[in-house]
């Protein structure tokens, strides 16, 4: 057995449900799928509504920090709102049901790629801003949040497009919230 494996067994074998906290778990994940789908939802939806709007309504220049505005408004309003909906749905939830999902999402490889480059995203994305945005007095802190809800958007839009062939499927999120 390889060392990677040993590791991964050993790590396997030590994850005990029982002795997480489910709650704040949960909670965690779900405001992080907010940030996700309002970054994704701001970048390719309102940004580009925000551009159009500029350029065929307004006759003038598309202003980049404008976009960055809407996608980082849309991006927070959509991780206060699923934080919200998150937290009542937990209120229904006892603590075999929390402790059941906490399982499967740490087993679930797909949702730990997702968060991941999404994660790494936001974190390029910001740095990306930071460097190019440097001695623009116009900019503002919801500047660097929206770079941050492209990136995000962006590293979202890599898992979909390179994921392995075993991640493909339905989404078990958009079944749980319609069912």
């Amino acid at each position: 057995m390889r060392p990677e494996e040993k590791i991964s067994q050993l790590r396997e074998e030590a994850f005990d449900v029982t002795k997480t906290y489910p709650c704040p778990t949960l909670w965690c994940h779900i405001s992080q799928k907010g940030l996700q789908g309002g970054a994704v939802l701001g970048t390719f939806a309102v940004a580009p509504a925000i551009a159009a709007w500029d350029t065929f309504k307004e006759r003038k220049e598309v202003d980049p920090l404008r976009l960055l505005t809407g996608v980082a408004y849309t991006t927070l309003a959509s991780l206060g709102l699923t934080a919200l909906v998150g937290s009542v749905k937990l209120l229904q939830m006892d603590r075999a049901g929390m402790e059941d999902r906490v399982y499967r999402l740490h087993y679930n490889k797909a949702q730990h790629r997702v968060d991941h480059l999404a994660q790494a995203g936001a974190a390029i994305g910001l740095a990306a801003a930071a460097f190019l945005l440097r001695g623009n007095s116009d900019v503002k802190p919801l500047h660097l949040v929206g770079a941050g809800g492209v990136g995000t958007a962006a590293g979202v839009l890599l898992h979909l497009l390179t994921r392995p062939e075993e991640q493909r499927g339905n989404n078990k999120m958009f079944h749980e919230l319609i069912n």
